[in-house]
């Protein structure tokens, strides 16, 4: 069977939780390609027998570009089975429902899904659960994937800690989640570059999962329609991207943090 996994990660830490599910999956017989969310125009899932869909969290939310992308693809996968996969530095909230909801309205079953820790890379909170997802947390990821391999093949449900319960993270974080994504957009600054440190290499436009950066005049420009995901920032390889949160944030050092502690993914 094909499996065909599309993940959404930030820093790493996310397509590393693939990684180690896509594992799970092939010791059980499957054949699996999982591709970033940054290459999508690449994703071909139709052959797939199983869809896998992963985002990090985002103020008590998946990635709100992955639910969107899901929405406005109009994909149908009626008849597939999918899972579903986050990790987080904060709370999570119902985040694992939010995204299973969003699969699911592509018409396809979703058996179940898993939560994972990873290091929070919002320089506010940067250095939350340190060195996460860690060799134990993708073990489970890995022994996930084994339990969704089973249960393909066996055409029964997964385990009942894998089932994704509605009710966790409670109601309170349906209200939460939205508010603190509108506040993000009106108080976030956009991100600048500096012309100074910018060699024009391209990374930033490269990377942008709205298409939200452009070049002109020799100058990075950012644009409106940009989610403050803060990939540009996390992957500039001259430090030259920043976003004045605060004074005393800094954000290119907590940058340099970054891609010294993530092997950051740019194929």
């Amino acid at each position: 069977m094909k499996v065909s996994i599309l993940t959404f990660s930030q820093t790493g830490n996310t397509l590393k939780a693939g990684a180690s599910i896509a594992k799970g999956l092939e010791s059980g017989g499957f054949e699996v390609d999982q591709l970033s969310f940054l290459r999508r125009n690449r994703w071909k899932p139709d052959n797939a027998d199983l869809i896998g869909i992963g985002s990090p969290v985002f103020e008590n939310r998946p990635a709100e570009v992955v639910t969107e992308y899901l929405k406005e693809s109009r994909f149908d996968f009626t008849g597939k089975r999918a899972f579903v996969f986050i990790t987080s530095g904060g709370s999570p909230a119902k985040s694992l429902w939010h995204l299973s909801k969003a699969v699911a309205g592509t018409g396809a079953s979703v058996m179940g899904g898993i939560q994972l820790r990873g290091v929070s890379s919002f320089p506010t909170l940067f250095g939350l659960f340190p060195d996460r997802p860690n060799g134990s947390d993708l073990e489970q990821a890995k022994g996930f994937g084994r339990a969704v391999a089973a249960g393909m093949t066996s055409g029964e449900p997964l385990p009942a800690h894998y089932q994704i319960d509605p009710d966790r993270g409670g109601i309170f974080y349906d209200k939460v989640g939205p508010c603190l994504n509108y506040i993000k957009k009106r108080t976030t600054p956009l991100p600048e570059s500096d012309p100074q440190k910018c060699d024009l290499c391209g990374n930033c436009v490269y990377e942008c999962p709205t298409g939200s950066i452009t070049v002109e005049n020799k100058l990075v420009k950012f644009h409106n329609t940009c989610v403050v995901c803060y990939r540009c920032w996390s992957i500039c390889p001259r430090n030259a991207i920043s976003i004045k949160f605060e004074d005393s944030v800094d954000e290119s050092k907590h940058a340099a943090k970054i891609a010294s502690k993530f092997d950051i993914d740019h194929n």
